[in-house]
């Protein structure tokens, strides 16, 4: 006689990991054109990033980013799926690097013509900031999200553990799936953030 098997109830551990497992699955395909576009491996012509690679991504989720990027229309597309977002970060006083910061990014996206709607812009700041009311002056259609300078230094801490340095209105690109994965300092143009920015357009398939 043959014995039925009971099908075994899904622990909550198991639903997570599969959970991740999904995660992992939908974000490999970027993550492998990354690294194969800006690591120049199986791609001609000498193709490289200016921007740092932040390998692995850093989850947006873990600074409270990601929800707004799901949930908010201006950082929705018209087909559904969420925007590129340029993340502008920082703690102290809003002065010349911000003021450059935000020029820059708005620059970037209006010279992104057709693909405009993939990408869009985020200030993250603590309430108190001085100088930042100023600044965003003509930037009324870049939205300001509370960061607090814990969370500031939380993120700087994470970066350090990739060998990277975070510094006040660094430039931060986080990809349709919530993952901070590039990194721009005030060393870089706004050519060099277009540039790379434009590559990945071209190879990303999930926004």
């Amino acid at each position: 006689m043959n014995e039925m098997l009971e099908e075994q109830p899904q622990t909550p551990s198991n639903g997570r990991l599969k959970l991740w497992g999904l995660i992992i699955l939908a974000a490999a395909p970027l993550i492998l054109a990354m690294v194969m576009y800006f690591g120049k491996i199986g791609i001609p012509g000498g193709t490289t990033n200016h921007g740092s690679l932040i390998l692995p991504p850093v989850p947006a989720e873990d600074w409270g980013v990601r929800e707004i990027q799901q949930t908010d229309p201006g950082f929705i597309q018209y087909d559904g799926k969420s925007k590129w977002v340029m993340l502008v970060v920082g703690t102290g006083i809003c002065s010349d690097r911000c003021e450059e910061a935000l020029y820059l990014t708005r620059q970037i996206n209006i010279a992104l013509g057709k693909e405009v709607d993939r990408v869009t812009r985020l200030l993250l700041v603590p309430e108190d900031i001085n100088g930042v009311e100023q600044a965003m002056k003509g930037h009324e259609s870049m939205v300001r999200m509370r960061f607090s300078s814990d969370e500031f230094e939380g993120l700087k801490e994470t970066l350090s553990k990739h060998g990277l340095g975070l510094n006040d209105f660094d430039i931060l690109l986080m990809d349709p799936l919530g993952n901070i994965m590039m990194q721009y300092t005030e060393k870089h143009s706004g050519n060099d953030i277009l540039d790379d920015l434009k590559r990945l357009l071209k190879v990303s398939k999930i926004g």
